[in-house]
């Protein structure tokens, strides 16, 4: 064996192979390319491995060497990388790439050069598991690369005619190939490690963002989701996320917009583009790579990308959070944050809301609690009954019976849902103790469709309308006072109405109703309640003038508890 040959050979291969190294390396910093080595593969991601390392194995040859009418070479790195990264047919692929060259520039190992490339690649495609278990690093790659070039060496020995002059070439170009194309194969392992090591600090990194802006959010998102409360957090998001702009939106408008831009994006502007609409539409993430799609008509706007993810409660999308880039591709690590970001904001919102609910629903109870056990009222009801044993003894036997029947509804009442048929039932006997100690003074009219008893309705709905028309509009009236409660099904929606000829209220008391000061018992909490069980589908409006009265309508969607419950 000529030694100075094989350590020639050696060393002029080493140098061809430091050029496929270096080239790896290169690309590595590269973040378009770097992703595709650190992503499940899909179709598109294993048709690049096929044509990169394709390249790659074909280049193998070029940077080898012509001897004994053969060709020395590294051609098995590329073949081997293809078949570990995207598995045995990305492998076969990107060797038959490599083999079919190498076929075509001919030579008595042209066939057998072809196969062993294949085959190389098959090798590093059965190892394709092992390595995205994290069982193969830079150290058993040198191995297995060993062993996949020894078989290469094989393959040639046996199919390569004539057998001497196939002997002869492998005892020169076997040791350096195999050492070549082994320590090319170890360093390139060793190169997408670092890749990943990097993608996984990266990732711990935005994982850690995605945590703190959800850690300060939460108390913030117990207010809800509104312009203030999606200010401080869009500012957060910004701070945190590097991005050049931030935005967050409800369902219709812009409720915060931070960055590049912010002097002509506004909060309260409606949602304009395509792009978005998809994204409320679809509950897909969306992406943005054109400044038209952008969809701003100011000129001189410099937002350029973006990446649009919706906020989702149980598959319902109830806003849009945006990150935006200036002159700049997003990259898929923005549409990892901005995921992120988004599932953890709208796990928030949702345990705000359903701690909100629980609370609501519990001083709901208690209200009801004190409304129906309030002393006044009970000592009110006492002293009519009383009177009315001597007068009218059934009368009393009668109010006594309405007055046990709401408080056993009390005590019974479900905190979930209830029929109008007993919501009604309740206002009725409630009313019927009011009219027996008002008399005259109080006449009352009713106007509800029988065919809509049987609708599910929240409980404690109407009878607080009714007591604060009595208490604030009748009560303190001089002559005769009228209530009037209406229930119909228009389309389809529930409409309710109370409405009484009382003392009414002028335009500042009008505005400060729902003030926690106010001693108006049940419409904060009802307006509140309505916004949370029917996600602000409901309605709840007041109408009053001062020594006219007021009138309070109610708007629910009639269906909304048979439908959620149809979709539990």
């Amino acid at each position: 064996m000529n030694y100075s040959a094989v350590f020639n050979l050696l060393f002029t291969l080493f140098k061809s192979m430091s050029v496929i190294v270096t080239f790896a390396y290169i690309l590595s910093r590269i973040n378009s390319i770097k992703l595709f080595f650190i992503s499940p593969m899909k179709r598109l991601e294993k048709t690049f491995l096929i044509i990169f390392f394709g390249i790659l194995s074909l280049l193998g040859t070029y940077l080898g060497i012509y001897i004994l009418e053969a060709y020395a070479n590294i051609r098995g790195i590329g073949a081997f990388m293809g078949g570990l990264l995207g598995g045995p047919a990305v492998g076969i692929l990107a060797g038959m790439i490599g083999g079919i060259h190498r076929y075509t520039l001919g030579g008595f190992t042209a066939f057998a050069c072809a196969a062993g490339t294949i085959t190389t690649g098959l090798i590093g495609g059965l190892f394709h598991k092992k390595y995205l278990k994290g069982q193969i690093n830079y150290k058993n790659g040198f191995f297995i690369g060993l062993l996949a070039l020894s078989i290469e060496m094989i393959i040639i020995l046996f199919l390569s005619r004539p057998f001497s002059q196939s002997l002869q070439l492998v005892k020169v170009i076997s040791i350096p190939m195999a050492l070549t194309n082994a320590v090319g194969i170890s360093a390139f392992i060793s190169i997408l490690d670092k890749v990943n090591e990097e993608h996984e600090k990266i990732r711990a990194l935005q994982a850690e963002k995605a945590l703190s802006i959800a850690d300060r959010s939460l108390p913030i998102l117990q207010k809800g989701l509104n312009e203030e409360t999606a200010s401080i957090i869009i500012n957060m998001i910004k701070k945190e996320s590097s991005v050049d702009a931030a935005a967050i939106t409800d369902k219709e408008r812009v409720l915060a917009f931070v960055g590049i831009g912010s002097d002509h994006h506004f909060p309260g502007e409606k949602i304009k583009t395509k792009a978005s609409k998809r994204a409320l539409n679809k509950k897909v993430t969306t992406i943005i790579d054109k400044k038209e799609d952008i969809g701003c008509e100011n000129e001189n706007c410099f937002l350029t990308n973006a990446v649009i993810t919706p906020l989702k409660i149980e598959n319902n999308v109830f806003g849009l959070l945006k990150l935006y880039r200036s002159g700049e591709k997003i990259s898929v690590l923005d549409i990892k944050l901005a995921e992120g970001i988004s599932s953890l904001l709208a796990t928030q919102i949702k345990l705000a809301k359903v701690s909100q609910e629980a609370k609501l629903k519990s001083e709901s109870e208690l209200k009801a609690l004190q409304a129906q056990v309030n002393p006044h009222f009970l000592f009110n009801s006492l002293n009519v009954i009383i009177s009315a044993c001597r007068i009218d003894p059934q009368q009393s036997r009668t109010l006594l019976r309405k007055l046990a029947n709401i408080f056993r509804r009390t005590l019974k009442r479900n905190v979930n849902q209830t029929t109008l048929a007993d919501e009604i039932e309740f206002c009725q006997n409630y009313l019927d103790i009011e009219k027996a100690r008002l008399g005259e003074r109080l006449e009352v009219s009713w106007d509800i469709e029988n065919n809509i008893l049987e609708y599910k309705i929240p409980p404690f709905i109407i009878q607080p309308l009714v007591e604060n028309s009595l208490k604030h509009g009748i009560y303190p009236k001089e002559g005769k006072g009228l209530l009037f409660i209406s229930v119909k099904k228009e389309n389809k929606l529930l409409k309710i109405t109370v409405k009484d000829n009382g003392i009414g209220m002028n335009k500042e008391k009008l505005k400060s109703i729902f003030n926690k000061k106010q001693d108006h018992i049940g419409l904060k909490n009802i307006k509140e309640r309505l916004n949370v069980i029917y996600n602000k589908s409901a309605e709840l409006n007041i109408y009053s003038r001062a020594n006219e009265g007021t009138e309070i309508n109610i708007s629910l969607p009639a269906d909304y508890f048979e439908e959620r419950r149809m979709a539990n």
